[in-house]
Order: C-alpha cells, then structure tokens, then sequence
C-alpha cells in the first residue's frame, strides 16, 4: 500500500499550518468513531470543537487538519489515537509530509541527511540553502514577500521542534534522532512510508 501522497507542488499554506497535535487529536477521536469528515469539518467551524483562541482563525486551521485527518488510513488513524504523545506526534509529522511537499522533502533531503552522516545539527546555512534550491524550483515561493519567506522558515523549524526531531538553540537546530515504537514503525512502513522510515534514521 502506498502513502496517500497528496502535494506534489511547493506551497506557502504552510506558513498557517502548524503542528496542530492535540487539535487533530480531538477530530480524530470523532472520525475514529465513524463520524464523517464533512460533518467534523462543519461541526468544528460551528461550535469550535478544538477551543481554537481566534474564531476568525478557526476555518484557516480546520482545513489543514481535515487535509490531514483525510490522507491518514484507519491503521494509520488508530495507532495516531492509541500511541503516546511522542509517537503519535511521529505519526503526524509523516501525515503532514504526505500533505505538504515543502516538509517531506525537507525531511528527506536535510535532515535525513544530517541523520545519514551523524550529523548533530542543522544550521542557519542548511536551511537557507535548502529554500533556495526550493525557489529554483518554484517560482510562486519564489516570488513570496520577504515576511512569507520568513514565515515558512519559522513554521517548518517549529513543526520538527513540536514533532521532537529538533530542539532550537539560537539559530541552530540540534537534531534528535527519534525512538519510535515498533508499531509506529511497522505502521507506517505498511502505509508506504518507508522513505519517511529511512529519513528518521530507522531501517526498513
């Protein structure tokens, strides 16, 4: 079975699509029990669901975590609602790179690689060099404002930091290799992703 890999396209949505764990959590737990994602989707912008701070904010978030929520099989869903707190923050981290092109080739391409040669950090440099080899390909991002720019930078750091994968010192990012559970592992290498498993320093 192969990951339901559903952003083929860089995109900037991302500067408004956070982690968001114990978000999902709440609306998995809904989905879980049989509840359609239409009726989760319309139930969360009507009655805040998620305790979401900022009404006006609340249809920008729910779309990310429907999106999500929707590319997550069932055994995929139900080890994200049953792990504990870090592996199913693994778990989410994979959905988000089957959803968000700009995350999944930074796992694979940056921090896999740091992870590949033991690599204890990823710096100022590494991040830079890795968005403009994105705006070379890209020219919507590329032509992105500087605050647009910036932003993605922030919230992809922030996902991994979030995620567990990083800690942030300065404008260094020590990394963290990952032990996941074997469920988690097995999971998601059922899903069809072993790519993510290679990146996080896990065998297949």
């Amino acid at each position: 079975m192969k990951a339901k890999i559903t952003q083929q396209e860089y995109s900037a949505s991302l500067t408004a699509e956070p982690l968001l764990y114990s978000e999902t959590k709440t609306l998995a737990e809904l989905l879980l029990q049989g509840e359609p994602l239409e009726s989760i989707k319309q139930r969360n912008l009507q009655e805040n669901l998620i305790m979401h701070k900022r009404t006006g904010s609340l249809k920008r978030v729910t779309t990310p975590i429907i999106r999500r929520l929707k590319a997550m099989s069932d055994d995929i869903l139900q080890a994200f609602l049953e792990s504990d707190d870090y592996n199913a923050k693994i778990i989410l981290l994979y959905i988000i790179c089957n959803t968000d092109r700009l995350v999944r080739d930074f796992i694979t391409s940056i921090y896999g690689d740091k992870v590949l040669i033991r690599s204890d950090k990823i710096v100022k440099a590494d991040i830079e060099q890795y968005f403009e080899s994105v705006y070379s390909e890209s020219d919507k991002l590329l032509n992105c404002s500087d605050q647009t720019k910036a932003k993605l930078k922030q919230t992809l750091m922030k996902i991994l930091a979030d995620a567990g994968l990083v800690t942030k010192q300065g404008s260094d990012f020590p990394i963290t290799t990952p032990i996941i559970s074997e469920r988690t592992r097995s999971t998601i290498l059922a899903d069809g992703g072993d790519y993510y498993i290679k990146a996080l320093g896990g065998t297949c």
